[in-house]
């Protein structure tokens, strides 16, 4: 199964940091989304009776949760981790994920990975950014570490010869059985309002269809599941102008992962009660 989230999901409300979770969970349930990410200003320790209505929406919707570390040296961050991790425990996330960036890494962080408990490890991730993937996997995996394939960040490194889904399955094969997780973006190109192109790296409105049907075809070929995470600045738009361009193009897989599974009940309220399907 191919399960999908986005970077933006487009809906912040401003209220305390409970309901604003809550409401996060809801909408990204009413829209078809099964990984979500959480903003990092989120993360903080819950009363068990706040805990509790989110934990049913996790483990109803059975969602992955995805937080972003702040880009800064992984080896800065043990405490924050600690923190996090706490946070997953009590919605019941087993599989909920920290990503962290790491260009290069360094003896300090090496030193980190060894002294770091495995409940902490476990939920840890690395992005591809800088270091071609073969080199990034090797340096780490000792660590028992997986990393995140990107495929802008891929892209952005200018490889040749250019393999992107070879490279793809092998940060794959680097989550040893757990549900690997992909970021889907590509390079924006607007011109902007001072006539020069966007910098490399940043990501478009939207997704450039044949990559993204590139890697969708290639895991469904493959018999892969996955989650993919949407990093694209439309936010919502972009997952449905991709859910648009699959339905018309693959439609016989469309009901895999359509933007709600027909017949699903959907929450109905901030209390997270769902109404039975018709």
């Amino acid at each position: 199964m191919i399960r999908f989230g986005v970077s933006t999901i487009g809906h912040r409300p401003r209220q305390t940091t409970v309901l604003s979770l809550h409401a996060l969970l809801l909408h990204a349930i009413h829209e078809g989304l099964r990984v979500c990410r959480i903003p990092a200003a989120y993360i903080a320790p819950l009363a068990e009776a706040s805990a509790e209505p989110l934990r049913i929406l996790v483990q109803q919707y059975e969602l992955r949760l995805v937080v972003h570390a702040p880009i800064v040296a992984p080896h800065r961050l043990e405490e924050w981790f600690a923190t996090v991790i706490g946070f997953f425990a009590q919605l019941d996330a087993a599989d909920a994920v920290i990503i962290c960036h790491l260009p290069r890494l360094s003896r300090a962080d090496q030193a980190m990975f060894e002294r770091l408990p495995a409940w902490i490890v476990r939920h840890l991730a690395i992005e591809l950014t800088h270091q071609p993937a073969a080199e990034l996997i090797a340096s780490i995996r000792g660590y028992v570490v997986p990393v995140v394939f990107d495929t802008l960040h891929y892209d952005s490194q200018l490889p040749w010869p250019y393999q992107p889904i070879d490279t793809m399955f092998l940060c794959m094969a680097s989550w040893q059985g757990r549900t690997p997780l992909i970021h889907l973006s590509t390079q924006a190109t607007a011109v902007g309002i001072r006539d020069s192109p966007p910098p490399r790296g940043q990501h478009s409105d939207v997704l450039a269809p044949m990559g993204a049907m590139w890697v969708v075809r290639s895991l469904l070929d493959a018999g892969h599941d996955a989650d993919i995470e949407i990093e694209a600045d439309g936010g919502m738009l972009a997952y449905r102008h991709l859910h648009e361009t699959i339905s018309r193009h693959i439609p016989e897989i469309t009901p895999t992962y359509t933007l709600r599974r027909r017949n699903e009940p959907t929450p109905n309220n901030i209390t997270g009660t769902v109404e039975a399907p018709a």
